[in-house]
């Protein structure tokens, strides 16, 4: 029997209880050699009579319990239970009375110093004279072994979270980099369209002025066009660059605005007033539609008229010949709205959320569209500045509208 261990000895004994009689030549005798064997037991052994007191303690169980056994016998086996046990323990009573074989539960006891221990118990009832005369059961201290399951099953739950995070940190990462390849691409692609852009003007005013140069005996009226060709190319090259630098330096705050009161439909009607014959050039129809004479606003009018400019300035070059640009300026409870719409080639609807962004530009296949593309980005900034909304509203070949929002002054 040296290879059986003690909890195979302790199984056999609780499942033979009832033929122990047949065992016992002399009663004290067998009694006390049976106490010695359940005292070197490990675990928690113990005798109950029919009505759940205690007959019988072993060493180990006294020892856990910090109990002896004078305290212990006669009490009730719930006398030593956690108080909120008592109806799941009664069910486990009922059952080992009632069924021929083992009985497995679960039950906390209180020491005697108010510790509570978890015992794992496995118990059945013994016979004496072909009836139940109490129960035998052997209980497993699993305090420990319940603490470490919880603390694992604490771990695993932080493990599965800790997953979770991860991965939602992964598909960020991931987005993340998606964006910032997409911003690489849109950076080279604006700096290709600004370099185009300057190169085109530069290319004029070099141009003219070699051909100026070279030939004094040109005719005094073809000096005079070189001359305010070269003069245009060299203002468009310089709003270009003013461009740049204003995105830059409104972005970095080094841009303040100078604010003040003005009147922002007088503002409107001299801006709409510039564009008129270039809007007759592409016989352009113009309209202009303000509800009240003056509205005042807190703002920077110099910032404002380049808005409403850059607004125009588009409609003007994606409107069709002979097509219609409207604006309209009206109040409301609180804001001055501007609407500038035209009948023109229009936005995709897959460019509108990210039109007002910076290096972004509408692609547009096979249509060679001039402009470096700042103008809706500085429009941006300055009404976020001015603590206004700038929305769009488009259809793909059939216009597009812009709308702003000023906070009028209280």
């Amino acid at each position: 029997m040296s290879g059986t261990s003690k909890k195979e000895i302790f199984g056999t004994v609780i499942n033979h209880a009832d033929s122990i009689s047949i065992l016992q030549p002399d009663k004290s005798d067998f009694e006390s050699l049976l106490h010695s064997f359940f005292d070197a037991s490990d675990d928690f052994v113990f005798i109950l009579n029919k009505n759940g007191n205690f007959q019988y303690i072993n060493q180990s169980g006294l020892n856990g319990l910090e109990y002896s056994l004078e305290e212990l016998r006669g009490r009730h086996f719930f006398s030593i239970s956690s108080a909120n046990e008592k109806v799941k323990l009664a069910d486990a009573f009922q059952k080992i009375l009632r069924v021929d074989g083992l009985v497995f539960f679960e039950v906390t006891l209180v020491s005697k110093t108010g510790k509570q221990i978890l015992f794992s118990v496995s118990a059945k009832a013994y016979l004496a004279h072909g009836s139940v005369s109490g129960m035998l059961g052997v209980a497993k201290n699993i305090t420990k072994q319940n603490l470490l399951n919880q603390k694992l099953n604490e771990l695993e739950v932080k493990y599965i979270e800790t997953e979770r995070l991860l991965s939602i940190e992964r598909n960020r990462l991931k987005q993340r980099k998606s964006v910032l390849e997409e911003l690489n691409r849109l950076k080279s692609e604006f700096v290709a369209n600004i370099s185009h852009e300057m190169r085109t003007p530069l290319a004029s005013i070099i141009g003219f002025s070699e051909t100026i140069s070279s030939d004094p005996d040109m005719p005094p009226e073809m000096r005079q066009e070189f001359t305010e060709i070269i003069l245009h190319e060299g203002k468009r090259l310089a709003k270009l660059i003013n461009d740049i630098l204003n995105i830059s330096r409104l972005e970095t705050g080094e841009i303040e605005l100078q604010r003040k009161e003005i009147d922002i439909v007088a503002v409107l009607k001299n801006v709409v007033n510039k564009f008129s014959s270039a809007a007759s050039e592409k016989n352009i129809q113009l309209n202009l539609s303000v509800e009240e004479e003056e509205v005042k606003i807190i703002g920077d009018e110099e910032r404002l008229q380049e808005v409403l400019q850059a607004l125009l300035s588009n409609a003007v070059k994606f409107a069709n010949n002979g097509g219609r640009i409207t604006v309209i300026g009206q109040s409301l409870f609180k804001e001055f709205e501007i609407i500038i719409s035209d009948t023109g080639i229009g936005i995709p609807r897959k460019d509108l959320p990210n039109i007002f962004e910076k290096f972004y530009r509408v692609s547009r296949p096979g249509q060679e569209i001039p402009g470096a593309g700042l103008g809706l980005v500085l429009s941006k900034q300055v009404i976020d500045l001015h603590k206004g909304l700038i929305t769009v509203e488009s259809e793909e070949n059939k216009g597009s509208a812009f709308i702003i929002k000023l906070p009028k002054r209280n």
